[in-house]
């Protein structure tokens, strides 16, 4: 048992080592898709988003596709 109530067993600071964690958890996501390749986006989707970019670009785009929403 502990001697007093504020003393602790543990230390206040923990070492430098504690805080950079362990080398199994570390982010994979760019050795696996550097090895996995991207499926390309198909053409309809392609076009579709090219052609509301393009009006987006505009005035007179935003207010059509502000209108062709129902807004």
């Amino acid at each position: 048992m502990l001697k007093a109530m504020n003393q602790s067993p543990l230390p206040d600071v923990l070492p430098v080592e504690a805080a950079r964690g362990d080398a199994r958890h570390q982010d994979v996501g760019a050795a696996v898709f550097a090895v996995v390749p991207q499926r390309r986006a198909p053409l309809g989707k392609r076009v579709f988003w090219q052609v509301v970019l393009f009006l987006a670009s505009s005035r007179l785009g935003l207010k059509l596709l502000k209108k062709l929403r129902g807004r």
